[in-house]
């Protein structure tokens, strides 16, 4: 990009040289006082309609004004010709640099004329200046070399269509894995698509890194089926992402049929509230010695009530 604070202190020098005020020279060039005022302090660029103005304000060439830096070869040769016909290869740092002043049709073809491939990062810094069709031609070549990692640096700025494209293919290829990279910019419905047939070919432990992203209703019918499959067993790795409601109806249900210490793998996630109410009913009914399992994640207080108590 154009150094905003360089190019601002040369139209700043210039318009003193001339001796002419800011109010002036925004008349001159038929923009408001606040534009100039910004350009001198490098807080915008000149539109590239401005720049052949400036120059002959100022009676020096468009280089002058950028301070030769990259990307004003690009643009004193669109503003001349309004082309990039027999230029030959064009640098990607110059369309880099030149993007933000220029227009999008000028950018794509400025695009169509680079002489090497954009890398992710530089994709990022362009897509705000290219056409989407060129954004989703270059997302599609990213994630063939790279996969959805490829994606990640420009993702906002990929069509959802294609973004959806690509995001079916990787769960083909590697299940819910790389998922989270690309999950906010996807559908809900693909999510969670995706992360039923995930939970039927790896079970719960698949939805493991997906978790915050899919819908409860899918979550919370995943960790049902799971329960009544494995008990509470596989259910630790998401259980945080679990309502409190469904982790507590499990833990009960638990410990009514398989006693306390079936429950110890979710102890950390539930309420102390409910693992005390367990741990009284397991006191009565076999004694202080049944709930050693879970000691670590209850009141000890309620250890010495109960003592009085039996």
């Amino acid at each position: 990009m154009f150094d905003m604070k360089k190019v601002g202190k040369q139209i700043a020098d210039l318009r003193k040289e001339k001796n002419i005020t800011q109010m002036a020279l925004a008349d001159l060039l038929g923009v408001s006082f606040q534009a100039v005022s910004n350009w001198e302090r490098g807080h915008t660029m000149p539109d590239i309609s401005k720049l052949p103005e400036l120059s002959k304000e100022f009676g020096v060439s468009i280089d002058a004004i950028l301070d030769d830096s990259k990307g004003t070869k690009v643009v004193t040769q669109l503003i001349e010709d309004g082309s990039l016909q027999g230029s030959g290869p064009i640098e990607k740092e110059e369309l880099i640099h030149a993007a933000p002043i220029i227009t999008t049709t000028q950018a794509e073809k400025v695009y169509q004329n680079i002489d090497s491939e954009l890398d992710p990062q530089e994709i990022s810094m362009m897509s705000p200046y290219i056409s989407q069709d060129s954004i989703d031609e270059l997302a599609k070549k990213e994630f063939n070399k790279r996969g959805v990692k490829g994606l990640s640096t420009f993702a906002s700025y990929i069509s959802q269509e294609v973004m959806e494209e690509c995001a079916k293919e990787a769960f083909e290829r590697s299940g819910l894995e790389r998922f989270p990279i690309v999950a906010p910019f996807i559908s809900q419905d693909l999510i969670d698509e995706c992360a039923k047939e995930e939970y039927q070919l790896k079970g719960v432990k698949g939805l493991a890194s997906m978790a915050p992203f899919i819908s409860k209703e899918v979550l919370e019918e995943c960790i049902k089926q799971e329960y009544e499959k494995n008990g509470l067993a596989g259910l630790s790795s998401i259980a945080p992402f679990v309502s409190e409601r469904t982790l507590n109806d499990c833990v009960k249900d638990s410990y009514n049929v398989n006693g306390i210490s079936s429950i110890v793998s979710l102890a950390p996630f539930v309420k102390k509230e409910l693992l005390n109410e367990l741990a009284l009913d397991a006191i009565s009914k076999q004694g202080i010695g049944e709930i050693s399992s879970i000691m670590p994640y209850i009141d000890h207080n309620l250890i010495k009530d109960s003592k009085g108590v039996l």
